[in-house]
C-alpha cells in the first residue's frame, strides 16, 4: 500500500500544480489586458482634460475681447 500511496500522492500533486501554472498565466494574461486598457482610458482621460481647458481658455479669451 505504501508504495502506491506515494505515487498517487505524486500524480495529484502534478496534476494540481499544472493546473496552478494553467491559472497562472490566464490570471497575468487577463492582469495585463486590464492594465493596458486602463492606460489607454487614462491617456483618452488626459486628452480630453487638456482639449476641455483649452476650450475654457479660447472661451476666456473671446470673453475678454468683448
Amino acid at each position: 500500500m505504501s508504495k502506491t500511496d506515494w505515487k498517487t500522492k505524486a500524480t495529484e500533486y502534478a496534476r494540481d500544480k499544472k493546473q496552478l501554472k494553467k491559472r497562472i498565466k490566464e490570471l497575468i494574461k487577463s492582469r495585463d489586458e486590464w492594465k493596458e486598457k486602463s492606460i489607454r482610458h487614462k491617456t483618452r482621460a488626459d486628452q480630453l482634460a487638456a482639449d476641455l481647458k483649452k476650450i475654457k481658455n479660447k472661451l476666456n479669451e473671446l470673453a475678454d475681447i468683448q
